[in-house]
């Protein structure tokens, strides 16, 4: 490449087409992105990833007015960006600047309609379409290697609670949870005093010490928790599990990226995290939503001070600077840090998820639980998702960790969430295994269509049931019909559940026995 042509590049002006403006426009709004060049070059590199060249673009192409310099298009980066051209389009010494604009405009065009369709896939969801981006980078650029621990090699199998016998053949059954094409996640169902809490948590901790992974269990009702110690069941794994009761004591966990981290994995990290404080404010604005973001990106990157604590404060100087009071996002963030210690930066998250907690918000408000499951849920389902796929073994895949998630309906009510979600969708490749406690089928109801279908096992006691909620059990079930007598009573006597295990007709099940476990 000669130094004429770089100094045309320079001082060229290049443009993009009517359609492309203005999706560029939403992307930067939605993004937050300042300036124009930003959104331009996000485009113009996802179409350089591509093998092939992009099509030139026809004479009739309508251009927007507004067109970029080259020295703000590449800016500081120039040469880096004139080499993957030449590299891409095989330029030679006798290129001549209108060669190079139709190159780059081409990759422009082509790059916004690759990215408008990643967004369409994603349902409109930005965070899912920044991960995809993600996943483009070279490796080290996109999500941190954090060599997450893994569990015991081989099958993994479980009975169905305590006395696990088909009902009424009484023939003992089990199943693999890690078993060929097999979903690892299980939901427990069944009205208050049926049973699913105890049956789930012997069942959990069976697989804990079959895969010897660690495991989180969120425990809205303080149920796991006594004498700020676990409970008798918890405690036969041994010291090594530990409680945190919020309110008392603050979970120590420093849930936001290193400062040094990838942009790209720093913004997604602002968003999610700003997206989930929000969900527990009051009518928050767009420049409410802005500033949060920015604040989160600044705490991170200035390398300081981390934690909720510091967000906090940087929030308050931006409304300050903003001539604005504080606001919802003020007084919910307060409640964390100053009426209470929920969360301190002390573990990294790959320290924290490697070791096994039971963390009780029994004493919380309501809107508080609310939030501290949500950032919980948000931290674990970013950590979990940013590793690497574990080994399939002779058939088996390996296990690394196992979330429990009681009084579920809660979280699964809150459509806007979408870090369990994203979990139980995705989580099976990491070797993560999702628990649901719940008290009927018509929790499920609303969520993604495959939603349920990742649901390996469906363990459902005597429960309410409506033709809505048996509607979002249908595929887990594998039956077009369900009847709301199989979830009644009279069809489900005390300890017997109706259950869909892996790869097996749904039948039922007797979990326990009064005899030999409190229901």
């Amino acid at each position: 490449m000669n130094a004429e042509l770089r100094e045309q590049v320079w001082k060229t002006s290049f443009k993009n087409t009517e359609d492309c403006a203005a999706f560029e426009d939403s992307l930067r709004k939605a993004f937050g992105l300042t300036h124009y060049y930003d959104s331009a070059r996000l485009l113009i590199g996802r179409s350089l990833v591509e093998i092939s060249q992009p099509a030139p673009l026809l004479s009739a192409t309508k251009f927007n007015k507004r067109m970029l310099a080259g020295e703000h298009l590449f800016g500081s980066d120039l040469d880096l960006w004139l080499s993957a051209f030449i590299l891409d389009g095989k330029l030679r010494s006798s290129t001549t600047i209108d060669d190079f604009r139709a190159l780059v405009e081409a990759h422009w065009c082509r790059g916004y309609q690759l990215v408008r369709e990643e967004l369409e896939r994603c349902g409109g969801n930005e965070l899912k379409l920044v991960q995809r981006l993600a996943e483009l980078l070279p490796d080290g650029q996109g999500a941190e290697v954090v060599n997450a621990p893994l569990g015991k090699t081989g099958e993994i199998r479980l009975p169905v609670g305590t006395i696990s016998r088909t009902h009424p053949a009484d023939k003992p059954i089990d199943f693999v949870v890690n078993g060929p094409g097999a979903a690892p996640h299980i939901a427990f169902m069944g009205a208050t005093g049926k049973g699913k809490t105890r049956t789930g948590i012997r069942m959990a901790l069976e697989l804990v010490k079959q895969a010897k992974i660690p495991f989180l269990v969120i425990d809205p009702k303080g149920e796991f928790v006594a004498d700020g110690k676990p409970d008798k069941e918890i405690a036969e794994l041994g010291g090594g599990v530990r409680v945190i009761q919020v309110g008392s004591d603050a979970i120590p966990l420093d849930f936001l990226p290193a400062s040094n981290a990838a942009p790209v994995r720093i913004s997604t990290a602002a968003m999610r995290l700003r997206d989930t404080i929000l969900l527990c404010c009051k009518s928050p604005g767009d420049r409410q939503s802005d500033l949060l973001r920015r604040t989160i990106e600044q705490v991170v990157t200035d390398g300081g001070e981390r934690g909720l604590n510091a967000i906090l404060a940087a929030y308050q100087q931006g409304l300050r600077r903003d001539g604005k009071d504080d606001d919802s996002v003020v007084s919910r963030l307060n409640e964390l840090t100053s009426s209470m210690r929920a969360f301190e930066p002390v573990l990294s998250p790959g320290q924290f998820f490697s070791q096994s907690w039971v963390i009780s918000i029994k004493g919380l408000p309501e809107e508080l639980r609310r939030l501290v499951t949500l950032l919980l849920l948000d931290a674990t389902s970013r950590y979990l998702l940013e590793q690497q796929d574990t080994p399939v073994v002779s058939g088996h895949r390996i296990l690394r960790h196992l979330l429990v998630v009681d009084e579920a309906r809660k979280v699964l009510q809150e459509r806007r969430s979408q870090a369990l979600v994203d979990l139980v969708r995705e989580g099976r490749s990491r070797g993560s295994v999702v628990m649901l406690l719940s008290q009927d089928p018509s929790d499920f109801d609303g969520e993604a269509d495959d939603f349920t279908g990742q649901l390996g096992t469906i363990v459902a006691f005597e429960c309410a049931q409506t033709q809505r909620g048996l509607r979002s059990l249908r595929g887990a079930f594998g039956r077009n019909a369900l009847s709301p007598e199989e979830f009644s009573g009279s069809y489900l006597p005390e300890g017997v559940a109706f259950v869909k295990l892996p790869g097996k007709q749904a039948e039922r099940i007797r979990c326990w026995s009064s005899t030999s476990q409190s229901a």
